[in-house]
């Protein structure tokens, strides 16, 4: 019992979907950022030669991450609800597990939507377009600040809601 005073493990599970969620958070408002400089008209000129291998790389390090992200916010969740579902009921915390946890599998619906258009880039298809003008087609932050952000909101309100009681 005494090692509950160092580390609680009921106390990391319930704020390990936040974690996960700020961090998939955070590398959504990067990977913004950072693929913005490509369609920046200064660089438009060198990013279309750049891009299809860019994309290559960059997606092969990061789709890992997002998932990854994705798996621990969804798994932790599940995890809560089997092992704490009474304290989250207490709590009034259980449905903004599961808002959040709803929200994070959103960010999976814009798959259908970017997928073929990065596609694209990746194999250089200027046929369907220059690549820096495909990927201004799809860059957007509305995913970052629809589903990511309410997703990590729900999940703010879900561990203060257990930090309070």
């Amino acid at each position: 019992m005494a090692s509950r005073v160092v580390f609680d493990p009921m106390a990391a599970l319930a704020v390990a979907p936040l974690i996960s969620s700020t961090c998939r958070l955070w590398y959504s408002a990067d990977q913004d950022l950072f693929l913005r400089v490509f369609t920046s008209p200064t660089n438009r000129p060198k990013s279309d030669a750049i891009l299809p291998t860019y994309f290559k790389e960059f997606l092969a390090a990061g789709l890992p991450r997002v998932l990854g992200l994705l798996a621990v916010t969804l798994s932790t969740v599940v995890g809560n609800y089997y092992l704490r579902h009474d304290s989250l009921v207490a709590t009034g915390s259980l449905r903004w597990y599961q808002a959040g946890a709803t929200f994070a599998v959103s960010h999976l619906l814009f798959v259908p939507f970017v997928a073929p258009r990065i596609r694209t880039i990746m194999e250089d298809d200027r046929s369907k377009g220059l690549p820096s003008k495909i990927l201004d087609e799809w860059l957007n932050s509305f995913r970052t600040w629809t589903v990511d952000l309410a997703a990590w909101a729900c999940l703010v309100v879900a561990v203060a809601r257990n930090v309070s009681a």
